[in-house]
């Protein structure tokens, strides 16, 4: 037996890119129906008065710091999972995808609602004239036609998802193991980064696989920033 046979380190990427799969995807799951559902709330629905108090608002809560909501998952959010859900820690991967939910609504209803608005006041009044009912103008009419500026809200909130480092630092556990449900401690690429690069000697082969997490991370993330450039540039009208 090599009494050396195990003395270097070894490294594994894919509870990692798992971790922060699950994290963001799920983040999405969140998302997506109460984000959707407030841009069309905002721009078919609500009174001018009151889109006038909202769309700052919401604009507002984009620029709040990601150390900030982390904070707020720390002291809310980790003990209420834990309660709700009996388990013996809250600093979970549900905990981690509730938080990025929050973050990345903002972004997805500014965006979906700037698409709707952006239909045309005709094509409006031609689906009421016909006998359509608001509601069907809306789902019938309004969300096809902003279907191209909707899918790029969902890819940019994607982004903001899987690129969140504080936040999910702070509240997901931070155990570099294969996640089998969300309900446990896992670990996202950015939080690793964060977490191990400061103790990493410069140069060594722990440097080197961070560095190549930081490489992986660039090209999810440039693949997200490609695909919600080309499905924006899609014609307005194809989905109809």
């Amino acid at each position: 037996m090599d009494p050396h046979r195990n003395s270097r380190p070894q490294f594994g990427v894919l509870p990692l890119i798992l971790g922060t799969l699950w994290v963001s995807i799920v983040a999405i799951l969140i998302a997506l129906p109460l984000g959707l559902g407030v841009a069309v709330y905002m721009s078919e629905l609500a009174g001018e008065r009151m889109r006038k108090t909202l769309k700052p608002a919401i604009e507002l809560l984009a620029g709040i710091p990601s150390v900030v909501y982390g904070f707020f998952g720390l002291v809310v959010l980790v003990p209420l999972v834990q309660k709700v859900f009996h388990l013996p820690v809250g600093e979970t991967g549900f905990t981690g995808s509730v938080i990025l939910a929050i973050m990345a609504l903002p972004t997805i209803i500014s965006v979906a609602e700037d698409a709707m608005r952006n239909t045309p006041r005709a094509m409006r009044e031609a689906s009421l004239a016909l006998g359509a009912t608001q509601w069907q103008t809306i789902y019938k009419v309004i969300i096809p036609y902003a279907a191209s500026g909707i899918s790029a809200a969902v890819v940019l909130g994607i982004g903001r998802a899987i690129g969140e480092t504080m936040a999910v630092l702070m509240v997901t556990g931070n155990a570099a193991v294969m996640p089998t449900t969300l309900f446990e401690p896992i670990r996202t690429i950015p939080a690793t980064i964060a977490a191990e690069l400061g103790e990493a000697p410069a140069g060594g082969a722990h440097y080197q696989s961070l560095f190549l997490l930081g490489c992986i991370l660039f090209m999810i993330t440039l693949i997200i920033s490609i695909s919600a450039e080309a499905i924006s540039k899609r014609q307005p009208n194809k989905g109809l």
